[in-house]
C-alpha cells in the first residue's frame, strides 16, 4: 500500500513494470517515488534514539545508538531502494519503542514474579496478564488484520497474483474471468468444478485424464484442458447445446456430466451397496450408469441481481453447493479422503458417511456459456468472507516464502548467503549487475551491499559477550547466597538480546533462499545492544571522559561509512584497482574485474 501510494504520489501511472531491461520513461520519476518510502529509513533513527532514552540509557549512549543506525552502509543502502525493508525496519523499530513505553522492559519479569508472589491474588495477577497480552499480542495482530481490510477496500482493479487468490474476491473485480461469467448455470455451458476440501488449493478442479480407453477421475491442480465439463440432457449429451436457447440446471435435475474435451461421460460402475468406481467412459456406456441427480446443499447468494441471479432453486457460479447423486446405485461423488496433495482421486460413496458430507459437496467456479456472452458483472452477487480471504492470503505468503529455493543447489549464487555468515560481514552482496554494452549513453549501476564492517563486528561481539556477562550476573548472585534478581542494567540488554536472537535464529531453520538484507532487522537490535554495552563499559567513567569517548567512537565509524560510502552510493570506477583499498577480506568481491561500480552522476 504505501508503495502505491509513493508512486501515486509521483504521478506514476500503473504501466510501467520497473523490468530492468527497459529504459525508464521520463514520466517515471523514481527519485520522488524513492523520498516517500526513503523517509521511513529516516524515521528510524529518532525512534532509536527515543527507544534506548525510553530504557534509561545514558544521553551518550542513545546517542551512539542513533548514529550507529545511521552510518551503518546496509541500512543506508535500503532505505534508498524502492523496496519493503525501509518501512519493516521502521515498524520494527516503532514496535520496540511502543513495547518498551506502553509495557516496559519488565514485562517479563513482572508476570513471571507476580504468579511466584504468595502474597498476589490470583486474580489481580491474572488480570494483569490479560493486560499485557492484549498489548503485546490483541493490538499488534488487530493492526495487521486491518492493514489488510485496508488493502482489500482498496483493491478494485486486477493485479499480478490475483489467481491465487479466493474465486469468490476474484470475483469482484472488473474484467476478471470470475467476474465477467453468466450467473446462473445452463445446460450445455462449459464448466470448471470444484469440490469443498479442496477450496484452499488454487486450479486444483475436477478433470479426466487423457486415454483412449477408459479414464480415471481426478481432482488435481491443472495442465491439460481436461477439466472443462458440460451438464446435459440425458437424452442430449452428444450434442452441442450453442444454438439451443437457455435453458437453467435447477435442484433435483437427472443429468449426465459430460468431458468437453474427449466427449465421454462420467458414469460409475457398481462396486457393492452404495458405492461405485467413477471414471469417464464412451459414449456405448449404458445410460443409467451415467445419470446424475443435482441435490442444492446450499445457496448464499445476496439478495442483489436479476431474478434468476436470486433464484435458490438455480445452480449458480461460486455460490451454490450441490451434491451430485448417483441415480442407480445411490452413491455420492466425493473425493478420496487422501485430499489435501495436488492429485486426489474421485471416487463415489455411500450417501449417509461421513465422508459424503465432507467430501462429497461440488460448485462451479467458472461458467463460460457463448449464448449469454461474456460482459456480466459478477461484483455483488458473490458473498465474500474478508477473514477466508485473509487467511488464504496468508497460506499463499508462507508457500511463496518457502518455495523461494536455489533452483540449482549445486551451482554457487555470489548473491546468497548463509545466517552464520551475517554478523561478520563474510559475504556481502552485489545489488545489482548489469553488463557494459546495456542501455548505451547511460551510467550503469551497480550497488554492492556491505554493512559498515566495524559496526557489524562490533554488534557481534556484544551479542555474544552478554549472554555470557548475564549467566555471570546470576552465577555471582548464587555464590553469594543472595536471592536471584535482575539489574536494571540486565534487564535493559536483556530485552534487545532477546530481540535479535528472534529476529537472528529463525533463519537457520528456514528452506528458502536468504540474503544479507535478512539480517537488517535483527543488526537494529544488534545496534542498540552495542551502545548498551559501551555505556555499560563506560559507565564508572567521568561524564567529560565518556563524551570524548562518545565523539571519538562516532568518529571512527563515521569515517569507515565514509569509506564504504561508494558502495552504497556507487562511484565511477575504471578498474578493480581502484577498488583494492576496500578489500578487508578475502571473502568481498568488491574488487573483482569485470564488476565495477557505476553510478549515474545526474541521479
Amino acid at each position: 500500500l504505501v508503495v502505491a501510494l509513493a508512486e501515486h504520489w509521483a504521478g506514476h501511472n500503473g504501466t510501467f513494470g520497473f523490468n530492468e531491461t527497459k529504459e525508464y520513461p521520463d514520466w517515471v520519476n523514481y527519485a520522488q517515488m524513492r523520498t516517500l518510502l526513503g523517509a521511513f529509513g529516516v524515521v528510524i533513527i529518532p525512534l532509536a534514539y527515543l527507544t534506548c532514552r525510553r530504557l534509561r540509557m545514558a544521553r551518550e549512549a542513545s546517542l551512539l545508538a542513533a548514529t550507529f543506525v545511521m552510518i551503518d552502509n546496509a541500512l543506508c543502502l535500503m532505505t534508498r531502494l524502492i523496496t519493503l525493508d525501509s518501512m519493516l525496519l521502521a515498524f520494527t523499530a516503532l514496535a520496540l519503542y511502543c513495547l518498551v513505553t506502553l509495557v516496559g522492559v519488565y514485562a517479563a519479569y513482572d508476570t513471571i514474579d507476580d504468579f511466584t508472589d504468595s502474597c498476589m491474588r490470583c486474580q489481580t495477577a491474572l488480570k494483569r496478564l490479560l493486560l499485557r497480552a492484549t498489548m503485546l499480542i490483541a493490538v499488534p495482530l488487530s493492526i495487521y488484520v486491518c492493514i489488510f481490510r485496508i488493502h482489500y477496500a482498496y483493491q478494485t482493479e486486477r493485479g499480478y497474483g490475483e489467481h491465487e487468490m479466493p474465486v469468490e474476491w476474484q470475483a469482484q473485480l472488473p474484467k476478471n474471468r470470475y467476474n465477467c461469467q453468466p450467473g446462473s448455470i445452463a445446460y450445455g455451458a462449459s464448466l470448471k468444478i470444484k469440490n469443498e476440501q479442496l477450496l484452499s488449493q488454487t486450479n486444483v478442479v475436477l478433470q479426466s485424464t487423457r486415454s483412449t480407453h477408459n479414464q480415471t477421475v481426478s481432482c488435481e491442480r491443472v495442465i491439460t484442458g481436461a477439466d472443462w465439463w458440460s451438464l446435459c440432457h440425458p437424452s442430449r449429451f452428444e450434442i452441442l447445446y450453442t444454438n439451443d436457447a437457455v435453458e437453467y440446471v435447477h435442484d433435483g435435475d437427472v443429468l449426465v456430466v459430460r468431458n468437453d474435451i474427449s466427449h465421454k461421460i462420467l458414469a460409475a460402475d457398481g462396486l457393492g451397496p452404495g458405492s461405485a468406481h467413477v471414471a469417464v467412459f464412451g459414449n456405448n456406456t449404458a445410460i443409467d450408469d451415467a445419470l446424475w441427480k443435482v441435490e442444492i446443499v446450499a445457496n448464499d447468494i445476496p439478495a442483489v441481481g436479476t431474478a434468476d441471479d436470486q433464484d435458490t432453486r438455480l445452480v449458480h457460479p461460486i455460490s451454490t453447493r450441490f451434491r451430485l447423486r448417483h441415480m442407480r446405485t445411490q452413491c455420492v461423488l466425493a473425493i478420496a479422503p487422501n485430499a489435501g496433495s495436488n492429485s486426489t482421486q474421485v471416487t463415489c460413496v455411500p450417501p449417509n458417511t461421513k465422508l459424503a458430507k465432507t467430501n462429497g459437496l461440488w460448485r462451479v467456479e467458472l461458467n463460460v456459456d457463448l449464448r449469454l456472452g461474456f460482459d456480466n458483472n459478477m461484483a455483488g452477487k458473490v458473498r465474500t468472507s474478508f477473514f477466508r480471504t485473509f487467511l488464504a492470503q496468508q497460506r499463499l505468503m508462507a508457500k511463496i516464502n518457502s518455495g523461494l529455493v536455489e533452483a540449482d543447489p549445486e551451482r554457487h549464487d555470489d548473491s546468497t548467503s548463509s545466517p552464520w555468515e551475517w554478523p561478520l560481514l563474510l559475504n556481502p552482496m552485489r545489488m545489482t549487475k548489469w553488463d557494459s554494452d546495456f542501455l548505451k549513453g547511460f551510467h550503469l549501476v551497480v550497488v554492492y551491499e556491505i554493512g559498515n564492517p566495524l559496526l557489524w563486528w562490533l554488534s557481534a561481539v556484544c551479542c555474544t559477550v552478554f549472554p555470557m556477562r548475564m549467566v555471570l550476573h546470576f552465577a555471582k548472585q548464587k555464590r553469594q547466597h543472595v536471592p536471584l534478581s535482575i539489574s536494571p542494567n540486565i534487564a535493559r540488554g536483556g530485552m534487545l538480546w532477546v530481540g535479535w536472537v528472534l529476529h537472528y535464529v529463525p533463519f537457520y531453520f528456514m528452506g528458502r533462499v536468504l540474503y544479507l538484507h535478512h539480517y537488517l532487522p535483527a543488526l537494529y537490535f544488534a545496534l542498540l545492544l552495542a551502545a548498551h554495552e559501551l555505556d555499560t563499559l563506560t559507565g564508572t567513567c567521568a561524564v567529560r571522559t565518556r563524551r570524548l569517548l562518545t565523539i571519538l567512537i562516532i568518529t571512527v565509524v563515521a569515517v569507515v561509512f565514509w569509506i564504504f560510502c561508494q558502495c552504497t552510493y556507487g562511484w565511477k570506477q575504471n578498474s578493480a584497482s581502484d577498488l583494492a583499498h576496500l578489500q578487508w577480506l578475502g571473502s568481498w568481491d568488491i574488487a573483482r574485474n569485470g564488476h565495477d561500480l557505476y553510478y549515474s552522476i545526474d541521479q
